[in-house]
């Protein structure tokens, strides 16, 4: 089985090290989309599509790849990493990729870090920053890794 991680982390490189995870997982070729070059999607078996939460969505640049590709009848999967780690925020990627003919095996999500005195004066964001301190932690690596493994076991 042949797998890609496409990833965008460009705040805190915290959904980076979840992409990390999911590669080292699946022994999966690992693009940060920034670095994007001519990509053969229809050598790949499994590709996961990731990003950070920006303004209460996932990167816009995600967006626009995937509606560049064609990944109808392939087996991928969404993940994104949060202030507040929820899976809310992965689907309208779900729905886009369903919506592109692709087979959705999964989503995935945990807290990021980021520093809410970076964005907002807004009180309740400055806790949830302090609940975010340290994540991704190992804890959330050990989910990943756990999530990444099932979604293997439903390709072979």
């Amino acid at each position: 089985m042949k797998s890609l991680i496409l990833y965008c982390s460009e705040y805190k490189k915290n959904t980076e090290r979840i992409a990390q995870v999911f590669a080292k997982k699946a022994n999966a070729d690992l693009v940060n989309i920034k670095n994007l070059g001519d990509i053969h999607i229809e050598d790949y078996d499994l590709i996961g599509f990731g990003s950070g939460v920006y303004r209460e969505d996932l990167s816009p640049k995600l967006y626009k790849l995937v509606d560049n590709l064609d990944i109808k009848n392939k087996s991928v999967f969404a993940f994104s990493t949060s202030g507040v780690g929820m899976k809310f925020y992965n689907k309208k990627l779900v729905n886009k990729l369903k919506s592109k003919g692709a087979i959705v095996k999964g989503s995935f999500a945990c807290k990021g870090y980021f520093s809410a005195k970076e964005f907002t004066n807004v009180k309740i964001f400055d806790l949830l920053g302090k609940l975010s301190q340290g994540h991704p932690n190992n804890k959330d690596f050990k989910e990943a890794e756990r999530f990444i493994n099932k979604i293997i076991e439903t390709i072979k």
